[in-house]
């Protein structure tokens, strides 16, 4: 079986000099235009990509994080977890790991594809419910521009 991990590892490094990859690997933010969709302290949200050139393989990547339900929760997690509530010091690149290496030593399957990080600041575990109305006092939101077709937001919000 170490042969065979072998011998994939030297194809991927054999076909890399092939591809545009090399010359920018980071993934690059891009924040939303559309100014309802934002992260738990009204800062834009975004996404990262990074094209590879000649590829139709996509690659997507959600960000995991939790939730907060309720005001007490929601506080908590922007003064612990504000990186999971806000954008205001998002890097302007990412450089990816794992799944979304670019490098084929690391990612063989998928280190040539275009790839998108989403990250997470909505604390509404990827799902939402209502628009906010007036009565309540905490909202998050998220809003969805995919392949050219937008998904209003979606919300939820508590009283408490």
């Amino acid at each position: 079986m170490d042969n065979f991990v072998v011998q994939i590892k030297n194809l991927a490094q054999s076909l890399y000099p092939c591809s545009a990859q090399k010359l920018d690997q980071d993934m690059k933010l891009h924040f939303l235009k559309n100014l309802s969709v934002t992260c738990n302290d009204g800062s834009p949200a975004g996404y990262y990509i990074k094209e590879s050139k000649g590829s139709k393989r996509w690659l997507l990547f959600l960000e995991g994080g939790w939730y907060c339900f309720d005001s007490q929760t929601c506080e908590s997690r922007y003064e612990t977890m504000r990186r999971l509530m806000s954008s205001t010091k998002w890097p302007l690149t990412r450089t990816g790991r794992g799944i979304l290496s670019p490098q084929p030593e690391e990612n063989p399957h998928w280190w040539n594809a275009n790839m998108v990080f989403i990250p997470y600041c909505s604390s509404d575990v990827w799902s939402g419910a209502t628009p906010k109305t007036d009565q309540s006092k905490t909202q998050w939101c998220l809003n969805v521009f995919l392949f050219g077709q937008y998904y209003p937001c979606v919300v939820a919000w508590s009283s408490e």
